[in-house]
């Protein structure tokens, strides 16, 4: 039996609660963040990647799955394959000349199919600009003034989005004053190098763009540690998942069939 990675849970709570907007947003933001493995008609030769496209009842589909094992599991042989960040795979699948329908562990019942049209919108939805990056000088912190409808949509996206990320230490949701006036939400984060910072404020934008909000800003600050203790008195101290150091797996031929241990994944 295969492990079960936060993509698959999120599509189960998807398949049992088709009408519940969070949980279809809940789906898309660990799609984004989730490595998949994608079967290909040939390995991976210079820049080009070919994916297999099956004929289905829906239309043309490429099939993509959360792990390794399950892949191999599927295919039942030696197979050509490659693992990508599912964001990259998307964009790719929704910049494609013909119209392709995406299907995620198409072994399991609550297998998830997402048309051309739903990964047009994901692309879309994950396309939004880069924070810009300021040097304002925080006035004063408090609790965060938001609705309790609110922090039920913003809270859960936030804390998924920063699950299992290396490095993070802690993460608390404040509400800010700046010098000069303004005022307003951060996410304050602590335990992340520098060079991590903007592609960190980014996902953070992105959470927010998957909350199911309709609109809305937060800011992204990066205090010391002496200054993260006060927060968290102050503010709303998220939860999200540690990360957790995978283990070393070892490929055995026959014990893992679809897998060939000598040819890894090329990722493009």
């Amino acid at each position: 039996m295969t492990e079960q990675t936060d993509l698959d849970r999120s599509m189960q709570r998807m398949a049992a609660s088709p009408d519940d907007t969070q949980a279809r947003l809940g789906f898309h933001g660990e799609l984004s963040r989730a490595e998949l493995f994608v079967l290909l008609e040939t390995e991976v030769t210079g820049d080009a990647l070919e994916p297999r496209v099956f004929d289905l009842s829906d239309g043309k589909t490429v099939l993509a799955f959360d792990s390794e094992a399950r892949l191999a599991e599927f295919a039942g042989q030696a197979a050509a394959y490659a693992a990508l960040p599912g964001r990259v795979l998307v964009a790719m699948m929704a910049e494609a000349e013909q119209p392709l329908s995406l299907l995620i562990n198409p072994d399991a019942e609550h297998a998830a199919l997402l048309p051309p049209e739903a990964l047009r919108w994901l692309v879309q939805t994950l396309d939004t600009p880069a924070p810009d990056e300021a040097r304002a000088t925080p006035e004063a912190f408090g609790a965060p003034d938001l609705p309790q409808s609110v922090l039920a949509l913003l809270v859960p996206a936030l804390e998924r989005r920063l699950s299992g990320m290396p490095g993070l230490a802690r993460a608390v949701l404040v509400a800010v004053r700046w010098q000069g006036g303004g005022q307003g939400h951060a996410l304050a984060l602590s335990g992340l190098p520098e060079a991590a910072q903007p592609p960190v404020a980014r996902a953070v934008s992105e959470a927010l763009a998957l909350s199911g909000l309709e609109a809305g800003t937060l800011d992204v600050i990066f205090p010391p540690e002496a200054a993260m203790a006060r927060l968290s008195a102050l503010g709303l101290v998220l939860a999200p998942a540690p990360f957790v150091m995978p283990e070393d797996q070892v490929l055995t031929p026959g014990a893992n069939p679809g897998l060939d241990p000598t040819r890894p994944p090329k990722l493009r």
